[in-house]
Formats: structure tokens, C-alpha cells, sequence
């Protein structure tokens, strides 16, 4: 199966849905959905980046943490996330996901709903069924 995502409309919020083969690869997938839900950016370039050392445990709390970080890229530096790759071997101690955020500007996209407001960890989930990776977090916006 390939991996995507969707967002689905959720009470007075969205629902970001992904998956895909692996956890790193749903990881990503969550992001682009959480930031098409918002932004059109077309084919980008990305001119910066931001590393996050994220502590191995719960895959929730690693999928929260990446998603938080992208709403806080967009509230505080006006940066959108356009890529996103994860290492848990280069740069990090055993036992940590190096993730690495590629960004772009905000004014190099198009805003085409809601910017988001916090990650919800109401009927979150992330982690493998059926031998697929699968995500479903809900976003306040």
C-alpha cells in the first residue's frame, strides 16, 4: 500500500489522518496533512530547517511533539513545514529520533483555511495496524 494522508472534519476542529509502511514515513505524512489543511505551497525549496532530538518512548507523544513544533514554527518564526526526514542514528544519542524539519517562509504559500491552534490529544493514535503505520490526531484551529 502507499502512503498518504487526509483531513476529515471533526466538531468544530479537523482530524489529520496518515499511513503508510513505516513509522517514520506516517510520521511525515501527518505533517503534510496538518500543513496542506492550511497552506498550499506548491513545489518548494525549502531555505531553512529546524532538528528536533526527540527522547525515544511513546510514538504518541513523538507525533504530538513533531506536530506541536510545526504549529509553532507557523505562530512564532512565520516558517511552514515542507519536508520532514528522521534519523534515530545520526546526530542523536541511543535511544533518540533526530527528526529535521525542512521550512519556507509563510508568505511562500497560500493560506487556504484555518492556521492550526494546538494539537488535541483527544482520540489520538499513531502506531501499526494491519501492518500498516496509521495516525489520526485532531488539530484545534
Amino acid at each position: 500500500m502507499t502512503a498518504g494522508h487526509r483531513t476529515v472534519p471533526h466538531t468544530a476542529d479537523i482530524a489529520v489522518e496518515a499511513w503508510a509502511d513505516s513509522r517514520e514515513e506516517c510520521l511525515a505524512e501527518a505533517v503534510r496533512g496538518l500543513v496542506e489543511s492550511f497552506a498550499h505551497v506548491g513545489d518548494p525549496v525549502p531555505d531553512d530547517s529546524v532538528t528536533l532530538v526527540v527522547a525515544e518512548g511513546d510514538d504518541e507523544e513523538l507525533l504530538v511533539t513533531v506536530l506541536d513544533e510545526v504549529v509553532y514554527q507557523v505562530e512564532v518564526h512565520g516558517r511552514l513545514v515542507v519536508d520532514v526526514s528522521t534519523d534515530e542514528r545520526t546526530g542523536a544519542a541511543e535511544g533518540q529520533t533526530e527528526v529535521r524539519l525542512a521550512t519556507v517562509p509563510v508568505e511562500a504559500a497560500d493560506q487556504v483555511g484555518a492556521v492550526p491552534k494546538a494539537v488535541s490529544t483527544h482520540e489520538l493514535r499513531f502506531g501499526r495496524d494491519a501492518g500498516m503505520w496509521r495516525a489520526h490526531v485532531v488539530v484545534d484551529v
